[in-house]
């Protein structure tokens, strides 16, 4: 697994922290100031830092030097519960996410997981069309994450409030895309008039068929990409790193995969894609520059109503902009 030099002042919070990160197997490192982070940065540096806001650590600014001398570590801030902008604070910093107290073991975990994840695929993109079967993160909230949850485990996720830090994370994955200039990718996944075939389960058959999609749908992305439940019947699918070309790859090859549900064989999919292709020429930039999480979101939800309103099995990218043509 992978070194975290964890730079907390507080040694009941760093207790608790080094904790987690040991128990799912990563080597930690712990300091209490910036000066002593500085030291170990330069002489063993880790694969991720996970450093407080608060001083005298100071972990915006240590994240700030990082990206001033083009370090592209990633770092995961801690702030304290009363913090309202940690996201902004964050993003402004140059982190590849925050954690915000109380700091649950599942949580923290995750997150130095997905954003080793997401360093990994900006040191090495792999093009969709070779991608390998991913391995679903895991969102059980408390559970330790050396031990692989079950499909149903993590189909709870979209009903956990550790989904924020998810959230959290995507958001930011967003701005970064922006900073840097690489693709990425959201799709929207709904299994098609999943009420109407339905109703007739039980509550519990339900679920089981929703963590049996899940599966499929995880089996079809990448290590680096990111499935969870959104709402009802509905999934969704983070690219990073992902172009245009290569999302209608993969919402294609997982609508494919749908009929094979065995709780509900011949099942059908439809798919909305939203792309943020943030290259090119000073105009495209522009255009792109408000995109947002919550943006690249809405484009895939009105791409795949479009998809569902034609009948579904099919699938729809959201226009590039003014005068373009979906995919």
């Amino acid at each position: 697994m992978a070194t975290v030099l964890l730079a907390e002042p507080s040694a009941p919070v760093a207790s608790a922290l080094r904790r987690y990160l040991e128990g799912a197997g990563h080597e930690v490192a712990w300091v209490g100031s910036a000066v002593d982070a500085r030291r170990l940065l330069e002489d063993r540096p880790p694969a991720v830092l996970v450093a407080s806001a608060s001083l005298p650590v100071d972990g915006e600014a240590l994240c700030q030097e990082l990206r001033q001398k083009g370090s592209r570590l990633p770092v995961l801030l801690v702030y304290p519960p009363d913090e309202e902008h940690a996201d902004t604070r964050a993003a402004e910093a140059g982190a590849e996410g925050c954690l915000v107290g109380p700091l649950k073991r599942g949580t923290v975990v995750t997150c130095v997981r997905l954003v080793l994840r997401l360093a990994g695929a900006a040191m090495h993109p792999v093009h969709p069309e070779s991608a390998a079967p991913a391995v679903a993160i895991p969102a059980r909230p408390g559970g330790l994450p050396e031990r692989r949850a079950s499909r149903t485990d993590l189909f709870a996720v979209s009903s956990s409030p550790d989904f924020d830090f998810l959230k959290r994370l995507l958001l930011m994955e967003v701005k970064r895309s922006r900073r840097y200039r690489y693709p990425i990718s959201l799709l929207l996944v709904e299994v098609d008039r999943f009420t109407e075939h339905t109703l007739s389960l039980a509550p519990q058959a339900r679920t089981a068929l929703l963590a049996e999609a899940l599966g499929l749908l995880t089996a079809g992305v990448r290590d680096i990409d990111v499935v969870v439940p959104f709402a009802d019947s509905r999934f969704v699918v983070f690219l990073p790193h992902t172009p245009r070309s290569g999302a209608r790859v993969v919402a294609e090859r997982l609508r494919e995969r749908m009929p094979s549900l065995k709780a509900l064989p011949g099942a059908t999919a439809s798919v909305g894609v939203a792309v943020s292709e943030p290259v090119g020429n000073a105009k495209a930039l522009t255009q792109g520059a408000g995109l947002s999480f919550g943006g690249l979101l809405k484009e895939a939800g009105d791409a795949l109503r479009r998809a569902q309103a034609g009948g579904g099995d099919s699938v729809v990218v959201a226009q590039a902009g003014p005068g373009a043509q979906e995919g």
